[in-house]
Order: C-alpha cells, then structure tokens, then sequence
C-alpha cells in the first residue's frame, strides 16, 4: 500500500525518496534534524498505529463475522474483499488530499482521523456485506489517505540527516499497532461482540489521533505549500514515464509482489482455526507476524543501504514466496505456524520500506515525484491479490488453503524475478550492489 517508509540517500540535503517538491534552500539549510521534529515524529507513529494497525487486523474481523453476524449470508471471497477495498481506497484517494493541501498538514491529519474514526464505529452497526464495504471499506479507507499523506509529506520538513531514522521511527507504528489492537480486538469481540468492538476501537482511535493532531505541524509556510498545491494540479504525473522501459518493469515486479502481501495477514486467523487454533491464539500469530513486519521494515531496510535496494528487494520478495511455499502448506500445529509467521513477517513488507529509493534509482531524483505518484496509484492493482485467492480457494477440493498458499510464493517469487531482470538491464551484473 505505498512509499511512506523512506530511506536516506541524500542528495544536496535531500533524500532521494522523499515525496514532498524540493524546497528553498533557505529553508532546507534550516531543518533543524531534531527538536520538536521528535513531536511529529510521534505523530506520525501514532497515526500509522492506527492507521495500518487497525486495516491489518482484517482477518480477526472477517472470522468473527463469518461465525457470527454474517454466518450464511455473505461468502469468503465478499469479506475478503472488504480489506482489499480499504487498501484501494488508501492509494487511489490519496492524491485527493493534494485539493486540501493550502490548509495544511494538522487539518488533513485531522480530516482524516475523524473520517477513520467515524468509519470504525459505523461498521459497529453493520449487518450486511455492503454495509462493510462502505464504512469500513471506503470511508475508513478514504481518512487512511489524507492521514497516510500528512505524515509522508510532514516528516522531511523537520528531518534530513537523521530522516531514515525519524521514519523508521513512524514506520514502527504500523507493525506495533497491529501487536497490540490483535489481541485487544480479539478481547472485546469475546467480551462485547463485534459491534460493541467496533464502536470501543472507533473511539480508542479517536482518543489516540487526537494526540497526533495537537502534536503535528507544518514546518513550511502556507504560501509555499499553495505553491505546491497549484503546481501539482497542474501536473501530477508525467506521462512520458511509461515509455521508460526500466520504470515499467519495476512497476510489474513490484505490483505483482504485492499482490501476496494481503492474503496471508487476512488468512492467517481463518486458517489457524482451521487446523484447531483457538482464537487467542491466533489473535496472537497475527501479532508476532505484524511485530516482525516491522522488525524487517527497519532492520533489513536498513541493510539494504549497504548490500543495495534493490538487492534486498529481490531477496525478501524471493524468500517470502519460498517461505510461502515450503513451510504454509505443512503448519499443521501452531509452532510450525508461528514459524512462518516470523520468518514471512520478517520479509514480507519490504517493499513499503524500499519502493521509494528503488523508485528514484530507476527514474531520477528530477522525475521522483511523478514516478511515486504512478507507483502509488498502481500499487492499487495489487489489492486484487485478496479476492484471487478466495476465488482459488472456492474453486479449491474442500476448500483447501493449498491454492492460496501456491499462489502467494508464486507472485512473489515472479516479482523478485522480475526485477532480477531490472537489475541486470541497469548494472549488467546480477552480483553488484544495486
């Protein structure tokens, strides 16, 4: 879902991933690399606690539905989907957040929690399929934009040298916030039913947001980011860039990737009590999956700056297929699960860390900002991988997982080919550091 998680590779005080137009450089010369740059930082934690951690907990939800509210009334493949039409919601919409841009970072922050709040509590009320798709799918998904852009666009304002570790900072919020609110959702579904934990999460996040937006801020003047505003209406993309040959194949790898990150976050509880796991049980493999996922984002990401991007890309996107194929289909018990939950986790989520710098390696610091913009939008596509695999599955003897879990290595081993091929085109060597 996205290129929030940026690495720093910097270039005349800026880093090469960052989405925000460069700025005067007398104010660039001036962030002040610390400071009240910490407030925002947990700012950005905070929103992305809630943010990611609440879309990522999907799974929990959709069980407790299909066993509950739901039970002969909607099919695998339409809760499945909700998920999938959050994660679109979050990338196509986010441009929209460029209209509202003159009024700055704290009321976009703010526009998008209320919108995100408003959306849990209304599917509390839920009792139907479309019911979902509209509160939590579209409306929670369309406060995860204007909030997933404040933070991307607020962060570089108040860091340079020390921007990786600000945003690896920020980025630590989504995994973190998946760890805790899996279990606490788990509690208050077996205690108060769905409804009732819908509406106590809707608030909770509120509660929580409301200390991002009182701590969040612009660093750069208003008339500065009209400017902007107007400058990116008039061209948000570049539409050249699709006869760039290289651009384009690392848009396929990558989109074909992350087509195989949704399902096993969504599936995972749904399979556990499939093989005999208890609810908090499960609740709890999905929490060590998402805390690893955020131990990868930073600590690989962070490798990545010594054995290359695009190196590593290809490595964690190789290893989540492979771990996907040899070691999915035979958790037969939880500790075998709970393996592939740590080592899946480990790798699965690179490419939120590293699709910016590997954006600006293949396209240019001067066309960055078209080339995430497209990427972003296209990221969207890879939403389909949920609904894919609950197709196989119906289609599945039984209803087995084997399908889903073939499917999963498969786009990702094809991904990291994939760019295999953008490597070579770009180094003319598969070994050099790239």
């Amino acid at each position: 879902m996205m290129f929030l998680y940026i690495y720093n590779t910097v270039v005349s005080g800026i880093d090469e991933a960052s989405i925000v137009e460069p700025v005067p450089h007398n104010i660039l010369n001036d962030i002040p690399d610390g400071g009240y740059g910490w407030a925002i930082v947990v700012a950005g934690f905070l929103g992305n606690f809630i943010m990611f951690g609440i879309a990522s907990i999907w799974g929990l939800f959709s069980q407790a539905y299909a066993t509950s509210v739901l039970e002969g009334k909607s099919s695998t493949l339409a809760l499945m989907t909700v998920g999938s039409v959050t994660n679109v919601c979050l990338n196509v919409l986010s441009p929209v957040s460029i209209l509202t841009a003159r009024f700055g970072t704290r009321f976009n922050y703010a526009l998008g929690s209320v919108l995100m709040g408003l959306g849990v509590i209304l599917t509390g009320f839920s009792h139907e399929i479309w019911h979902i798709y509209l509160t939590q799918g579209v409306l929670y998904g369309f406060g995860c934009a204007f909030v997933y852009m404040s933070i991307a666009s607020v962060i570089p304002q108040w860091f340079s040298k020390k921007r990786a570790f600000a945003m690896g900072i920020c980025a630590s919020g989504t995994g973190l916030g998946g760890l805790c609110l899996s279990p606490l959702s788990n509690y208050l579904i077996q205690k108060y039913g769905i409804g009732w934990a819908y509406h106590i999460l809707g608030f909770f996040a509120l509660g929580v947001a409301a200390v991002g937006i009182i701590l969040i801020k612009d660093r750069f003047p208003r008339s500065y980011r009209i400017k902007q505003q107007q400058k990116m209406k008039k061209s948000p993309i570049d539409f050249s860039m699709f006869r760039v040959v290289n651009f384009n194949i690392w848009l396929i790898g990558a989109v074909i990737s992350l087509m195989g990150y949704l399902a096993p976050l969504f599936y995972i509880p749904k399979y556990a009590a499939e093989i005999g796991i208890n609810e908090y049980d499960s609740s709890n493999l999905l929490s060590v999956l998402l805390a690893m996922s955020a131990i990868g984002r930073i600590g690989l990401g962070l490798l990545a700056d010594y054995i290359g991007r695009l190196n590593m890309f290809i490595i964690g996107s190789g290893l989540s297929g492979i771990f996907s194929f040899v070691i999915w289909p035979f958790a037969s018990s939880y500790s075998i699960l709970l393996v592939y939950c740590i080592l899946w986790g480990m790798t699965c989520g690179l490419y939120y860390a590293l699709a910016a710098p590997i954006t600006a390696s293949v396209v240019g610091l001067e066309k960055l900002s078209s080339g995430l913009s497209i990427l972003f939008i296209f990221s969207a596509i890879s939403a389909m991988g949920t609904p894919i695999s609950s197709a196989i599955q119906e289609a599945t003897p039984n209803n087995g997982y084997i399908g889903i879990q073939m499917f999963v290595g498969a786009v990702y081993v094809l991904g990291s080919l994939i760019c295999i091929i953008l490597k070579y085109r770009l180094t003319g060597s598969l070994f050099s550091k790239y």
